[in-house]
Parts: C-alpha cells; sequence; structure tokens
C-alpha cells in the first residue's frame, strides 16, 4: 500500500507532541491542515489512528503502529541522504542538538559558522531546554548531542568532551565588586541579584554552595531565562551569577565584569558534551563533535571570526 510522506509526517508530529495545536505550531502551519491531513490518511488505512476525548487525545493501537512505520520512513530517507552524499564524498545528514541556554551564544558564534562553510551539507535542529529535558532526550534518542552545565551522573550517557570552569559572578562594571580578582559568594550577597529558577544547573549549584539558603531566599528577581539575567546586569540593576561562556561578547566589549568564584561547589563546573552510550555516530555527528571541542569557550576552546580576521 503505497502511502504519501506529508500525512504520515503530519501525524507523526501530532503522535509525538501530543495534540494537534503544538503539532501544527511546531511544524508551523494552521491546524486546520493537520487535520485534514490525518483524516485522508485514516480514510486511506480504513482506521482510526486517534481520538479525541476531553482529556485529550488517545492514539488507537493502529495509529502507534502507523507512528512507528513514520519514523521508519524518516529513518530510511535520512541514512540514504547520508549514503549518497558519502558517495558523492561529502559529509551530510541532519544532526539534532540540545543545548542549555547558557552554551547558545558559544555554540552559533563559535560552531555554526566554520561548520556552514567546512560541511555545507550537514543540516543542525538546535533545541534549548534545561538539563532534565535534555538528558531524557538524549536517552530517548530525541537529539544526537546534548550540551549540558553541571549535569547529573547517569551511566547510560557517554562523555564525548567534558571541560570545568568557574561559577562566576556578573557585575555591572561600576560596581565596587568588578574591581576583584576572585571572590566567594557570602561577599556578593549585598547586591541585587537576578536569580535563575529550578530548572538551570546554576541554581542547584548555588543551592548546594549555599546551606542557608539566602541567595534565592533575597533575590531581588527569579528569571527562567539568562537573557533576562544577563540584560539586568547589562542595564546596572544588580548582578547575576554565570559561567563566562555565557556572556563572552559582553565581557570582550567590557559592557559587564565576571569573576571567579571561589567556594567549593563553584569553583569546577563541568560542562558535557553528551550523547546515549552505544548510540551509532555518523560521521556528520562526528564532524559536529570535533567543532564543539576544538572551537567553544565551553570547552576550553575560542574562535573569533570577525575579531581575529
Amino acid at each position: 500500500m503505497k502511502i504519501d510522506d506529508k500525512p504520515l509526517r503530519y501525524f507523526l508530529a501530532v503522535f509525538e507532541a501530543g495534540s494537534i495545536r503544538t503539532a501544527a505550531e511546531n511544524l508551523r502551519i494552521a491546524p486546520s491542515a493537520i487535520s485534514r491531513q490525518i483524516s485522508s490518511l485514516e480514510a486511506h488505512l480504513n482506521t482510526l489512528l486517534m481520538e479525541r476525548t476531553k482529556r485529550g487525545i488517545i492514539f488507537t493501537e493502529t495509529g502507534h503502529m502507523v507512528a512507528a512505520h513514520a519514523r521508519k520512513r524518516i529513518e530510511i530517507d535520512e541514512s540514504f541522504a547520508v549514503d549518497l552524499a558519502a558517495a558523492r564524498g561529502a559529509i551530510a545528514g541532519t544532526v539534532r542538538i540540545a543545548t542549555g541556554e547558557g552554551f547558545v551564544v558559544d555554540l552559533v558564534n563559535h560552531v555554526i559558522r566554520p561548520l556552514r562553510d567546512e560541511f555545507p551539507d550537514i543540516r543542525l535542529e538546535v533545541d534549548v531546554a534545561g538539563t532534565e529535558k535534555i538528558t531524557h532526550g538524549i536517552l530517548r534518542d530525541d537529539y544526537d548531542l546534548g550540551l549540558v552545565f553541571n549535569p547529573p551522573r547517569t551511566p547510560e550517557l557517554e562523555l564525548l568532551a567534558e571541560n570545568h570552569s568557574p561559577l562566576c559572578v556578573l557585575v555591572p562594571p561600576e560596581f565596587a565588586l568588578a574591581s576583584k580578582q576572585s571572590c566567594k559568594l557570602n561577599e556578593t550577597l549585598n547586591y541585587p541579584a537576578a536569580l535563575l529558577d529550578q530548572n538551570f544547573g546554576v541554581s542547584k549549584l548555588l543551592a548546594n554552595a549555599d546551606p542557608g539558603n539566602r541567595v534565592a531566599r533575597d533575590a531581588f528577581l527569579t528569571a527562567d531565562s539568562i537573557n533576562v539575567a544577563i540584560h539586568f546586569v547589562l542595564s546596572g540593576g544588580g548582578i547575576t551569577y554565570l559561567p563566562a561562556f555565557a556572556v563572552s561578547r559582553q565581557l570582550r566589549r567590557g559592557e559587564v565584569v565576571a569573576i571567579p568564584m571561589t567556594d567549593p561547589f563553584l569553583a569546577r563546573v563541568p560542562s558535557h558534551l553528551l550523547v546515549r552510550k552505544e548510540r551509532p555516530k555518523t560521521a556528520a555527528v562526528r564532524a559536529v563533535t570535533g567543532m564543539i571541542r576544538d572551537r567553544m569557550e565551553a570547552f576550553g576552546s575560542a574562535w573569533y571570526p570577525e575579531e581575529h580576521e
């Protein structure tokens, strides 16, 4: 039986998202377009794939079978594209990366441009997420690679690259604290602070270093975005706590000062590049891994295309 790709891909998007609306947002199309395609697929197969209830969508046994078939079709297509590129002497394929927000600037500025120039047949999908979503997603094979700051140790995950760096207090240049070469957490407590919420590894680090919970209790601002915390500092409103690589450009411009912290738990914090153990590594994944390891500040390197040309 011949089944067109589009309805299969739309149905798989709904199956993975759990709702038509979320799938439509992910695909950037109207929910009605997805509904029409799924109705057409059900008519073509002469079977019900899912049921809409007050509690949401429930997928039938056949729906699970069709989703599995759709995944296999996509994997076969991707594998063929990789093999075809290899036959032409190129390294190609899609690499799915999950990253903590603190790595985004480092990844975009130091990896994506040289990767585009050196491996034009590689495609990237980048998902910004919290530590728990990243580690679970790697284990489910939702992602090929994960960039995580201070992750939990999980035996099912393989470490491809690691570097240790201190957590820093980020300070506006005009603050008196900015003159220090290093500091301890208790030296920062008299300043208004923006604190990241519990989804971030930084928050867990501070909780371990601060048994009295003073940082969280006295924080002026709590945010679910590193960007919010950074702009709080850039505005002169106060301080925040991040690794220096998260604000590399602002540091080089002199817009903020990053002071390394010397407390236990804070002085040597790991950045990890992770993959599921025993997951096959395509040539594209190996190429991206090498770029990350050799180019990112988070792993002890730096590449500044504009500044150093």
